[in-house]
């Protein structure tokens, strides 16, 4: 499963949103606001040009994210906008292509990356990886050389998240596993706030086991199939 991120501000959505939003190897997130801190989730980035986010929008959010990331970028260029000159700033400020609303072509473009992204994950995998958790002090031993302290509430969400590993986790199990309340009690808000914390302690660990991935509208899945790893407590 690969995240892809759609950041847009145009409505309804372009025939390409509505090919990517049924594709089982994708998880499709729509973006209306880009958090930076929320890419270490994603695997591709598309942009979507309009009179709404227009060149100028789309620079200073390539500037933006090029200081934090190096995800995969493409920009999903609008005709009655985009000229020749601003296609070349968009590549030079960052960006991993620009293509015009041609679905098909773009489809192909979006799937090259993943396999390059799975070829990747396979080299990864072939260099192995592991994890320990140590409940004692709350903490994640990763590579058998670097310690990840977690708080009492994040440690026992990657627990859980571990325990059906490869298999969807809802927000509810989650929640009730965390906090000890009930689905009929469930703050979804809280949830997101304390995996997104999870993911950002593990991000810019190299090789890092810890993979979460989102399952849009049900809650996550720790992937580990791609890895070698040795997981104990």
């Amino acid at each position: 499963m690969y995240n892809i991120g759609y950041f847009s501000l145009r409505r309804p959505q372009n025939n390409y949103y509505k090919i990517l939003d049924i594709d089982q190897q994708c998880s499709l997130e729509l973006i209306e606001e880009l958090c930076l801190d929320d890419l270490a989730i994603l695997d591709v980035l598309i942009i979507e040009e309009s009179v709404e986010l227009n060149f100028t929008n789309i620079c200073e959010s390539l500037l933006e994210i090029r200081k934090k990331s190096n995800i995969y970028v493409l920009i999903l260029s609008d005709k009655e906008q985009t000229v020749f000159t601003s296609q070349m700033v968009y590549l030079k400020l960052g960006a991993d292509g620009v293509f015009s609303e041609d679905a098909d072509v773009l489809d192909l473009i979006v799937k090259n990356i993943l396999k390059r992204i799975r070829k990747e994950t396979v080299e990864k995998k072939d260099q192995g990886s592991s994890f320990e958790m140590i409940p004692k002090k709350s903490c994640v031993l990763i590579n058998k050389n670097q310690e990840i302290n977690l708080t009492r509430q994040e440690f026992l969400a990657l627990t859980i998240l571990y325990k059906k590993r490869n298999e969807t986790v809802t927000y509810e199990d989650i929640y009730q596993g965390v906090w000890g309340k009930g689905p009929e009690e469930l703050q979804k808000n809280r949830v997101c706030n304390l995996v997104s914390h999870v993911r950002k302690k593990f991000s810019d660990v190299k090789n890092s086991p810890v993979q979460v991935k989102t399952i849009r509208s049900i809650g996550y899945i720790l992937d580990t199939d791609s890895y070698e790893k040795e997981f104990q407590y």
